[in-house]
């Protein structure tokens, strides 16, 4: 493995005792305060606030490293990338207190993107310094929302802007929406899918709040939400999860299902016209109408299925080793026998296709079962479960990691202990791989064209690639432990491999190739953010 100082601003290293000569600025004298790192498709990205900048690091065909400096706003918040990785969110609150003119700068919102030229592509004005940042799963739009490190002296905590990524700047866009309160904050933002809601195609944004549920209309959201309340009797239920469906085909059925915290009953969200009566009455064409149901025990995971009975919400009771389906209709309830606890629910039908009578296939695991099992949602009415395929593994699983086409069929099981399982959908097998000892918190990196993964783990100076086709792993030892790791697409084509290792003040970082990694060819650049800014 060699040592490399080929970055462009390398001759800082070699000159700290002529700092006048080298035109060091004096931010440099300033340690990084917060250095994310995040991943494109083309480069890997730090954010370096004190320098106000985001440092993409992309690679030449030949490992060099050719990083490009995009100055960023002040007072960095919060980032994101788009669910594809070709864009990165930077949101700033800009300097507080604020600054006199010309160095004050006010809080905004930039879309950044790498490539031939890394540079900034939009920048949305915000009127307050917030610091939540939520994306929606498309990519189409993103929430700045106030977050629990927001120390505004008078701040109100339902105040969001909803931004159109795609769409330009301008007096409408970001929107700002003032959430209408019985006493609750945001916690958390749920996009749906596009629902046929009165006969229009919509998409929703529901929001989670600490008591209720706040519903926006985005092809509409200057309208305002719709408040949901959740009981009518001065609890204050929590909403932990939302699952939506268009209903049948053909049938304008949508609705909401809310899972409650600590709490047997699902809310039923039926979306309904407004009364003719009380047209006038609300901005809005469609009213939520709650509506609960039980599920026999705390749900674990909740979401909408196809049985052979027709649709169904599908609650996941651990405490009963069952799985409800609840007939969003009528509220009755039949059980899943599963023989065993499990915690979460995954749909699997569009991977190994439905049942012979259309049904939903569903893959369930838990932090607490050395098992894994797949249920074919094939028998409904009156007639016990025969479809409850269970596979046993030699541990726990934490986390269930989805594999990119065309290996779409594959799921990287990560247990607690640092093991892994490799689940083919298709054939119900599992190829376990074990780390050398117990490493907690294993985090796998997979590459976008979805032909291998990369292994890491805290406090280990491992990391470790697993080819697909094979599943033979190789190991490669660094200078130090890695603490992440990005696969991108290096100039003219090919892949490389960056471990970033260490943290603030001095980030390190290995090279590899992506295609055919090798310790001979690997290359380590020390302290990457010890440079002038260009």
């Amino acid at each position: 493995m060699k040592t490399s100082l080929r970055l462009c601003f390398a001759p800082l290293l070699l000159c700290t005792t002529a700092l006048s000569a080298c035109g060091r600025d004096e931010l440099w004298d300033t340690p990084p305060s917060q250095t994310p790192v995040l991943g494109l498709t083309d480069a890997a990205v730090v954010i370096d606030d004190t320098a106000h900048r985001a440092l993409f690091l992309e690679v030449a065909q030949d490992l060099t490293l050719a990083p490009v400096s995009v100055p960023i706003g002040h007072g960095y918040a919060a980032s994101a990338t788009t669910p594809d990785d070709t864009q990165l969110l930077v949101l700033s609150r800009g300097d507080v207190p604020r600054k006199k003119a010309p160095k004050n700068q006010s809080p905004k919102l930039q879309i950044l993107h790498a490539g031939a030229k890394p540079a900034v592509d939009k920048t949305f004005p915000l009127s307050d310094p917030l610091s939540g940042l939520a994306v929606d799963p498309r990519g189409t739009y993103a929430i700045v929302y106030p977050s629990a490190s927001d120390a505004t002296f008078v701040a109100n905590p339902n105040e969001l802007s909803i931004v159109d990524i795609g769409a330009a700047p301008g007096p409408n866009n970001p929107i700002p929406l003032t959430l209408r309160s019985f006493g609750g904050r945001p916690q958390g933002f749920f996009f749906t899918q596009e629902l046929d809601v009165v006969g229009q195609s919509r998409r929703l944004l529901t929001v989670l709040t600490d008591r209720d549920l706040g519903i926006i209309d985005l092809s509409a959201p200057t309208k305002g939400d719709i408040t949901v309340p959740l009981s009518s009797t001065g609890a204050r239920p929590l909403p932990v999860q939302i699952a939506a469906t268009n209903g049948l085909p053909g049938v304008d059925d949508a609705r909401l299902a809310v899972r409650l915290a600590a709490d047997s009953n699902v809310i039923l969200v039926d979306l309904l016209p407004v009364p003719p009566g009380d047209a006038g009455t609300t901005a809005h064409d469609f009213r939520p109408t709650p509506n609960i149901v039980f599920a026999g025990g705390q749900p674990s995971d909740i979401a909408f299925v196809n049985t052979d009975g027709g649709l169904r919400l599908a609650a996941l009771v651990p405490s009963n080793q069952a799985l409800a389906l609840i007939d969003p209709t009528t509220g009755i309830s039949t059980d899943v026998d599963l023989g065993g606890s499990f915690e979460k629910l995954s749909l699997v039908t569009d991977i190994v296709g439905p049942t012979a009578s259309g049904a939903d296939v569903a893959l369930l695991w838990s932090t607490s079962s050395t098992e894994i099992a797949f249920v074919a949602l094939g028998s409904t009415v009156g007639k016990p479960y025969k479809s409850v395929e269970r596979v046993t593994l030699d541990g726990q699983i934490a986390q269930v990691v989805d594999v990119p086409a065309p290996n779409q069929h594959l799921k990287v099981l990560v247990g607690p202990t640092g093991n892994l399982y490799v689940l083919d959908l298709e054939t119900r097998t599992v190829a376990p791989l074990l780390t050398s000892s117990g490493y907690g918190g294993t985090a796998v990196t997979l590459s976008p064209d979805g032909q291998r993964a990369w292994i890491t783990a805290p406090n280990a100076q491992n990391i470790a690639s697993l080819d697909f086709a094979t599943l033979h792993p190789k190991n490669f030892t660094l200078a130090s432990p890695a603490t992440s790791t990005f696969d991108v697409t290096k100039k003219g084509g090919g892949r490389a491999v960056l471990a970033i290792r260490g943290g603030n003040p001095q980030l390190d970082l290995t090279l590899l190739d992506g295609l055919s990694p090798s310790a001979d060819t690997a290359i380590d650049y020390p302290s990457i953010l010890l440079g002038e800014l260009p």
